[in-house]
């Protein structure tokens, strides 16, 4: 999963969190910002599963920072949305990967068992 979108979403969200912070009043805004951005450039450095599970937290800094910096907000936005299409690809891969191996169990080319765990190896059983 690419992951390039968490990590600038993060610095301009550090970015803009710090120049709220120059004013007295800004600083209820900005320390927000800052959070968020030092958390969502976090997820960036987590693996796909463990991004998966921050799913909701990275939708919800996505929409606060949509409303105080727009760039961080829609890049998060556009993670979150092809998050679940990412994954969606990747298990395909093992669709493929098993379809072909039918094939050949099919053809004779392999025995029942060769398939059983083959196909057990493909899918991390």
């Amino acid at each position: 999963m690419e992951k390039t979108l968490l990590k600038v979403s993060g610095i301009v969200a550090l970015v803009v969190g710090l120049v709220w912070c120059f004013t007295i009043i800004g600083i209820i805004i900005g320390l927000p910002l800052l959070v968020g951005g030092i958390s969502v450039f976090g997820y960036s450095n987590l693996s796909d599963e463990e991004i998966m599970g921050k799913k909701r937290s990275i939708l919800g800094w996505s929409i606060f920072f949509l409303c105080f910096t727009f760039l961080a907000g829609i890049l998060g936005l556009i993670f979150y949305f092809t998050m679940d299409r990412k994954t969606y690809n990747e298990n395909n891969d093992y669709f493929d990967e098993i379809r072909k191996l039918d094939q050949l169990r099919n053809q004779g080319m392999i025995t029942d068992k060769e398939y059983e765990a083959k196909k057990k190896q493909i899918l991390d059983i």
